[in-house]
């Protein structure tokens, strides 16, 4: 049986806008748009980029019980957050895989938001509900939600038409304004995002969705904004060396070896815990690390790792790098851990010459997500 793929509240904007559209997680998406991929990404890392998220899902949580099960169900520490706070998350499953990695939003003790991937968003509600108790309250408001993401260092400029730059100044990495007013629609904006450059991700409710689109791609023409597809979003999330769900995250993959531990808190308890602890205790034997290749052909997802003529794992992503002057860079999942700078071969299956690279660090440009918000008013 064929299944339609989904639309976004926006998708008539972006074939207005002449993107390329295909399917994408069950979702009808903007790859690129007439100037390019690469021009979107140079756009944002330089200035402005914005990006239709509506594909992603919000599961809202409330009541008594719900920082208990959250702070259960998620892997970080939730109680190293104050309410206008977001944070970095997993949910795993009981083996340690990761069911989604995600990013949870305190409002207070008693009221959250989680966002997840557009993969498995009923999935990933379901396993909420079976992890629920009756003191919590859960609701799925993806489909009256609206996501945009605008990110690049004009990103502040471009808001400061409408939010007090003092206010906005104050706002630091991982916060966020739970009811800012726009033209006369409430959006949460919040200073996160997928790129590594400073900037927004803004929800609103479904009616101002196409409004705030054609607001936001109006008013930033000063400010050198362009719209960016799927395309861009990849090779900036990955020049920032972040995790793709399905990629270097999986539910069949433990949540070990690989640059994102920092999202998971030893010190309290979680579900997936215990399979962690054991593996660790035995010794970890899968592991993702960055790499970077030499020339100008990148090694494409599911090719070989080569150290030494064996085989020792396989390429999960890679993309050029247009920042890098189109230095092939990506992730790859391997059976041991490597050193920075070792050698490796990437190699097609079925050839029997490949492609010369190195293991290196994350993230693979420098980045401004983290730096004082008044540099860019």
């Amino acid at each position: 049986m064929i299944v339609e793929a989904k639309r976004t509240p926006l998708v008539e904007e972006h074939v207005r806008l002449g993107g390329k559209m295909a399917d994408f997680a069950g979702w009808y998406m903007p790859l690129w748009y007439p100037p390019g991929q690469s021009e979107e990404h140079h756009a944002t890392r330089k200035a402005c980029g914005i990006f239709d998220i509506c594909h992603m899902g919000e599961f809202q949580i409330e009541g008594p019980g719900s920082f208990a099960f959250l702070q259960r169900l998620l892997t970080n520490d939730l109680e190293r957050i104050v309410d206008g706070q977001a944070m970095y998350n997993f949910m795993l499953n009981e083996e340690g895989g990761v069911v989604d990695d995600c990013i949870v939003y305190r409002f207070d003790a008693d009221h959250w938001m989680l966002v997840v991937n557009a993969g498995d968003i009923e999935g990933d509600f379901q396993w909420l509900k079976r992890n629920s108790s009756s003191d919590v309250q859960l609701k799925n408001i993806s489909d009256e939600t609206v996501k945009i993401d605008l990110q690049g260092p004009n990103a502040p400029k471009l808001m400061a038409q409408w939010v007090d730059k003092e206010l906005l100044a104050q706002v630091k990495f991982f916060r966020f304004l739970p009811k800012v007013q726009v033209e006369g629609m409430e959006i949460l904006l919040s200073r996160t995002g997928y790129t590594g450059e400073v900037g927004f991700e803004i929800y609103t409710d479904l009616k101002n969705g196409v409004r705030l689109w054609q607001l936001l791609l109006s008013r930033g023409k000063p400010f050198g904004i362009l719209p960016c597809g799927l395309g861009a979003r990849d090779t900036l999330r990955t020049e920032a060396g972040l995790p793709l769900h399905g990629h270097e995250l999986r539910p069949d993959r433990l949540a070990l070896g690989h640059p994102w531990e920092f999202a998971i808190s030893w010190d309290k308890d979680f579900i997936g815990k215990d399979r962690l602890m054991r593996e660790k205790e035995k010794g970890i034997s899968y592991f993702v690390l960055p790499f970077v290749m030499e020339g100008r052909r990148k090694a494409m997802h599911g090719w070989d790792v080569m150290l030494d003529g064996n085989v020792i794992g396989t390429v999960l992503s890679g993309v050029i790098s247009p920042t890098l002057e189109n230095k092939p860079i990506g992730f790859v999942g391997i059976d041991r851990a490597l050193e920075v700078d070792t050698r490796v071969e990437f190699r097609q299956k079925g050839r029997d010459s490949g492609l010369e690279g190195s293991v290196t660090n994350t993230p693979f440009v420098p980045l401004t997500s983290r730096k004082k918000m008044a540099n860019f008013l």
